[in-house]
């Protein structure tokens, strides 16, 4: 398992945290109309059904199964030595970096919303301090492993 594939598994466990963070948030009793920034939940706030707990083990199952589909197709479907599927391979590293970012910036603000709003520290600005510390974490945690998968292959030696 390579560092993609671990940050591929991530994933659901960010996602977890997204819903523990978001029913943290309404027991504290803050409107998540408001103040809700997780990926799925957002629209289930605005359809006034995040009370239901089937909707956070649906949203979980999602997430599992978005998982497993980014993980089979890099190690089942993608291939090194296809140019095509290389770009297909970046495509799949872009994804997981902007579920990453979304779901780390969910559950951050969110278990921090008492202390953001007691302290008046504004909002945007502590999201893109969060999405750019991610970027810049994931990207090094990644950097090897994505240049190893894209790097010319040299099957063919010359004599």
């Amino acid at each position: 398992m390579d560092a993609v594939d671990k940050a591929i598994w991530i994933l659901p466990l960010l996602a977890l945290l997204d819903v523990i963070s978001t029913f943290y948030v309404e027991s504290l009793g803050y409107s998540l109309q408001y103040y809700e920034q997780g990926f799925f939940a957002s629209f289930f706030v605005r359809a006034g059904s995040i009370y239901l707990y089937l909707y956070a083990v649906i949203y979980l199952f999602i997430t599992v199964g978005i998982a497993c589909v980014l993980w089979y197709i890099k190690n089942k479907e993608l291939k090194r030595s296809q140019m095509l599927d290389k770009v297909f391979f970046l495509g799949l590293i872009g994804f997981v970096f902007y579920v990453y970012l979304r779901l780390t910036a969910a559950f951050a603000v969110n278990f921090l919303l008492p202390t953001i709003l007691s302290r008046g520290i504004n909002l945007f600005w502590l999201i893109m301090i969060i999405y750019l510390s991610s970027a810049v974490s994931l990207g090094m945690y990644l950097q090897r492993a994505v240049v190893t998968w894209v790097k010319p292959n040299d099957d063919k030696k010359e004599k």
